[in-house]
């Protein structure tokens, strides 16, 4: 292991609240929500548009694997790759299909061996504001890519405290003696995490690398992006 792959991993456990068990519970239990019929429809018409049945695809932050298992299922000609960091997350992986490749890798300096110009789309869920810097990211997954080749971002954006926060506290409760130091400390530190960035930045940041701009739809009353980029 590298030295910059366990300083991402401690950064992302410390993202996580210190507890790995918790944080992969959440994400496994949230993702039917977040992947439901509807965003399928959208996956098939706006992001898998220019797939091919020997194109790669590639879920960046892939967690468990549950989304790169659905890819598999979907389009069992092609390779399918998931990258993760956290170890806890790659625990007792889910069963996956013969065409899937799990990688350890870390997305704030990507070195997997994926062949250049072989992806058709690419997934990066949640991942953008878990970086120190998303620039290397956008780097690898716009070279791996073919021409045609589309990335969708999804993640929380920049939003107002009095927003953030209402989302976790009533008023009462942020001004409350009940509500602790600690946990308004672990509140801030996540508000600071999450407001990172403006949907335009990540924009900014995709097309500076050469990227075009196919979709930017905002979701959950501004507190999330979705973004669709292609080569």
């Amino acid at each position: 292991m590298t030295k910059r792959l366990e300083q991402t991993q401690q950064q992302i456990l410390k993202h996580h609240g210190g507890n790995g068990a918790h944080a992969r519970q959440m994400i496994t239990n949230s993702y039917n929500r977040r992947h439901d019929e509807r965003f399928w429809q959208f996956w098939d018409e706006v992001v898998a548009v220019n797939h091919q049945p020997s194109d790669g695809v590639l879920d960046m932050g892939a967690g468990i694997g549950q989304f790169v298992k659905d890819c598999a299922e979907r389009y069992p000609e092609s390779n399918i790759y998931g990258i993760e960091a956290a170890p806890y997350m790659l625990e007792n992986p889910l069963v996956q299909p013969e065409n899937v490749s799990l990688l350890v890798d870390d997305l704030n300096q990507p070195q997997a061996q994926i062949a250049l110009q072989s992806l058709s789309m690419v997934m990066a869920n949640m991942v953008v504001h878990e970086l120190t810097q998303p620039i290397k990211m956008f780097k690898a997954a716009y070279q791996w890519l073919k021409p045609g080749g589309r990335l969708c971002v999804i993640d929380v954006v920049r939003q107002p405290l009095k927003d953030y926060l209402s989302q976790r506290y009533t008023d009462t409760q942020v001004w409350g003696d009940q509500t602790t130091v600690a946990d308004l400390e672990d509140a801030f530190e996540h508000f600071q995490e999450h407001n990172r960035y403006h949907p335009d930045d990540i924009v900014f940041m995709l097309t500076l690398g050469g990227f075009q701009l196919i979709e930017q739809t905002s979701q959950s009353e501004g507190r999330f992006v979705r973004i669709v980029v292609e080569k």
